[in-house]
């Protein structure tokens, strides 16, 4: 997308991010299948995730804060762009409303 501001690093923040949670589950895989057992896998599991998840995060955020740096926020474009959308976001609480009162008015009648 040509407004983004480093959509390769941005992605690759992604990437990683989705590493370190995919990563964050092989402790309860191999959990499960040891049920508490201490074996040589269980310590050299822990100590390849605990290692891989950190670099990947001090990756994570060496890259935001090269994404963010000299970051400008124009605060006139954001309102624009929010009383542009607000109607949108408004119209869909307003359905669900209606949705809910349709089906407490429909109980009223079963009973």
């Amino acid at each position: 997308m040509p407004y983004k501001r480093n959509p390769m690093r941005s992605e690759r923040i992604s990437a990683l991010a989705r590493y370190v949670i995919v990563n964050s589950t092989n402790a309860d895989i191999t959990a499960s299948t040891q049920w508490f057992e201490r074996t040589l896998d269980d310590s050299a599991n822990r100590r390849l995730v605990l290692a891989e998840s950190f670099l990947a995060v001090d990756g994570i955020l060496n890259l935001y804060i090269n994404i963010t740096s000299g970051l400008v926020v124009n605060e006139k474009i954001i309102l624009k762009r929010v009383r542009e959308e607000l109607p949108f976001m408004a119209t869909e609480n307003i359905l669900m409303e209606c949705v809910k009162k349709v089906a407490i008015d429909k109980s009223y009648t079963k009973g």
